[in-house]
This record gives C-alpha cells, sequence and structure tokens, in this order.
C-alpha cells in the first residue's frame, strides 16, 4: 500500500565563514556558500552559492553555479545562474547559462572513459623491479 521512501542523499555544506584548503571526496550532495581551494570529488551535486568561491577541479554529477568556480570541471550537467561565473575548462553532456550568467573558457566534449580513470586512479607508483634509483631508502618506499 505504502511505498519505501528512497533514503536522502547525503549533504555536506561548507559555511559562509568557512575557508577550506585541500581535496575534498564526498559520498552525496556538496553545497557551497564559503571558500574552498582544492579539488571536489562528489558522488551526488555541487551547488556553489552567491557568496561561494571553488578554486580547482571539481568532478560530480551535476553542478550549479551561482557564486565563483575557477577551474576544471566534469560532469553531466553544468548550470550557470544569473549570479554566477565560471572561468576554466567543463567537460559536460549539457551546459546552461542563464541572463548575466559568465562563461570565460572553453567546453570540450564529455568522455566518460576519462571521468572513470580520474575517479578511480589516485597515484599510480610502479613497482616495477627494473626500476633503478640512486637512494636505497627511496627506492624501498616506493617497492614497499
Amino acid at each position: 500500500m505504502f511505498s519505501k521512501k528512497s533514503p536522502a542523499n547525503n549533504l555536506s555544506f561548507i559555511a559562509n565563514d568557512c575557508e577550506v584548503t585541500g581535496n575534498i571526496k564526498v559520498v552525496g550532495d556538496v553545497l557551497i556558500a564559503g571558500k574552498i581551494n582544492g579539488e571536489i570529488r562528489a558522488t551526488g551535486n555541487v551547488t556553489v552559492e552567491s557568496t561561494g568561491v571553488v578554486t580547482g577541479g571539481v568532478i560530480c554529477v551535476e553542478a550549479s553555479v551561482s557564486g565563483l568556480m575557477t577551474g576544471n570541471i566534469t560532469c553531466d550537467k553544468l548550470s550557470i545562474t544569473n549570479t554566477g561565473t565560471f572561468d576554466g575548462e567543463v567537460y559536460s553532456k549539457r551546459m546552461e547559462i542563464l541572463d548575466n550568467g559568465q562563461f570565460i573558457g572553453y567546453r570540450k566534449a564529455y568522455d566518460e572513459s576519462a571521468e572513470h580513470q580520474l575517479i578511480s586512479n589516485e597515484k599510480v607508483i610502479s613497482d616495477s623491479s627494473e626500476e633503478k634509483t640512486d637512494n636505497p631508502q627511496l627506492s624501498a618506499a616506493v617497492t614497499a
């Protein structure tokens, strides 16, 4: 008779007075009213409020920019509102710019394989025994 409600998507919030420097990984959505200097990887949507400033790369499902975003973004859809400014490269399937919204940069074709590669690769270090190094401590750290 009653259907089960789907669980609410997690929401992370960066408040107006907050400033974060570093890379952020989020399961769910992100609402940004403060400042972020770094990369954001979200399984959900990223919303930059009119007071929000993001400098760095973003990977998400959908992004809405009402503040300032500078850097590269990979998403299904990018929306720039009438108060928003985006400056950088966009890799998206769809893009929407409302009247007075600012887009500075260029848009490239969306490539799902590139997105998957960005999300799954943190840092690849070769553990090949053929590689030689002058520093034995560094060699031990790399092959360990």
